[in-house]
């Protein structure tokens, strides 16, 4: 777009430029032309002035000072470079030339009567046929030659009024030529100049437009895509606001039918022999375990929200180790091992540490789902300019492509029972704990999450 742009408006710019030049050009040659004509006008007048026509006109009329005339004007011819002198009587027919005029001279008069200032015409392209044919049978060559024709207006005396006529002078057009030539060739110069240096400004003008139009393009497409992602946002806040409302109301519902439960579980598996045994009787009550767990830490988290009442430290070896409680019974049931590679000595809020607790355990639970029979998910806390980083990696084959291109965002699950929305809200939990989730990388080698948290 930028190139069609600036090839039209170069376009414009030389075609009104060469316009410009062609009319200085013009004015230029008909300047050099007056210049021309006043020159032979004044010494024609002086001429006259001297000789007897205007005392002829005067006392006898027009017709009688015809010779007069033609004579003052030959004397004018002897002009460098005149090459005939003809002349035309008041009512424009040919009275006298020298030498020999061609029979149509009249015939190719010009100029318009009752002419009252000298003019003068170039003929880049002249012969000698049309000044004298006596002069064409002295040279055979019919070459095109440049030729300058000038026409006079005649008047003398006392009777200014009075026009003798017009005198057209033949002269040689070379040196006008030449002066022509100067004036094109400096005109051309100036012109490429011009266009150089003018084509120059509007490019620069042109490529820092489309420059700043390309980055506030640039800006309005980022704005418009933080604007999109704004409004997801705002959306998934709104429905998780909600979610929390229902989840508050359906924890504390849950709490006394898990209690009843897990008692009917244990006693059932603490009964006599006709009671229900093996690994479905273990499985249920590892389950109503998981769940009581489960329940009464989202119950700690709500309260300490609630109330406010999270400043209490929290050593960062107990997150890590809850965290690794409650993932290890589902990473034994995939044969996935669970690892710390490193704990800091270091403590973080009672409010955070609820927080990071959740978002650790769902972490840990994609990292144990993404990895293979024998793999091995690591956890560790490291301490950082006043913050603790928990980071989990497993060694899967990395993150499907949906999830990746959508971070942190609700996406279509698919996971068999997944909702999809598990690390969007790990990563609200996050902002929440005035902390950030980020994904250090997901590749064939595996997956790796960094949760960065303020330290006590």
């Amino acid at each position: 777009m930028l190139l069609g742009v600036t090839v039209a408006t170069l376009a414009i710019f030389g075609t009104l430029i060469a316009g410009i030049t062609w009319r200085l050009r013009n004015q230029l040659r008909g300047e050099v032309l007056q210049r021309e004509a006043r020159a032979i006008h004044a010494v024609a007048e002086m001429q006259l002035r001297s000789s007897d026509a205007g005392l002829q006109l005067a006392q006898f009329g027009a017709e009688f000072a015809i010779d007069d005339t033609f004579a003052a004007v030959l004397r004018s011819s002897e002009l460098h470079g005149v090459m005939a002198v003809q002349y035309f009587d008041p009512r424009g027919a040919l009275r006298k030339a020298q030498p020999i005029a061609p029979d149509d001279a009249a015939a190719t008069r010009w100029w318009p009567a009752g002419l009252r200032d000298a003019q003068a015409r170039y003929l880049a392209d002249g012969t000698l046929e049309l000044v004298s044919p006596q002069l064409a049978l002295k040279t055979p060559t019919h070459a095109a030659l440049p030729l300058l024709d000038v026409a006079v207006p005649l008047r003398g005396g006392d009777r200014l009024a009075e026009s003798l006529g017009v005198a057209r002078y033949w002269i040689d057009g070379e040196p006008v030529r030449a002066e022509f030539a100067r004036i094109d060739a400096r005109l051309w110069r100036q012109l490429a100049v011009a266009f150089i240096g003018g084509s120059a400004l509007v490019g620069l003008v042109l490529a820092l437009a489309f420059s700043r139009l390309a980055e506030a393009n640039r800006r309005l497409r980022a704005q418009s895509a933080d604007l999109a992602r704004a409004n997801e946002e705002l959306d998934f806040a709104a429905k998780t606001g909600a979610l929390g409302a229902i989840s508050a109301h359906l924890i504390h519902g849950l709490k006394n039918p898990l209690a009843g439960l897990e008692g009917f579980v244990a006693e059932t598996a603490s009964a006599g022999s006709d009671a229900p045994s093996g690994e479905a009787c273990r499985t249920a009550m590892e389950t109503t375990q998981r769940l009581r767990l489960l329940v009464n830490e989202v119950t700690t988290v709500l309260r300490d929200e609630t109330d406010g009442a999270g400043d209490y430290g929290v050593p960062v070896r107990e997150v890590v180790d809850a965290a690794r409680a409650r993932a290890v019974v589902v990473a034994e049931r995939a044969a996935v091992q669970l690892e710390v590679a490193a704990l800091a000595d270091a403590q973080i809020a009672g409010r955070t540490a609820n927080l990071a607790g959740l978002v650790l355990a769902n972490l840990l639970a994609n990292a144990i789902e993404a990895s293979p029979a024998g793999g091995r998910v690591t956890i560790e806390a490291l301490r950082s300019n006043g913050r603790i980083d928990f980071v989990v990696t497993d060694r899967g084959s990395g993150l499907p492509a949906e999830v990746s291109k959508a971070l942190f965002r609700p996406v279509r699950s698919t996971k068999r029972g997944g909702g999809g929305v598990g690390l969007a809200i790990s990563h609200r939990l996050a902002r929440h704990a005035a902390g950030e989730l980020q994904l250090v990388r997901s590749d064939d080698r595996g997956t790796v999450f960094r949760l960065t948290v303020p330290a006590l």
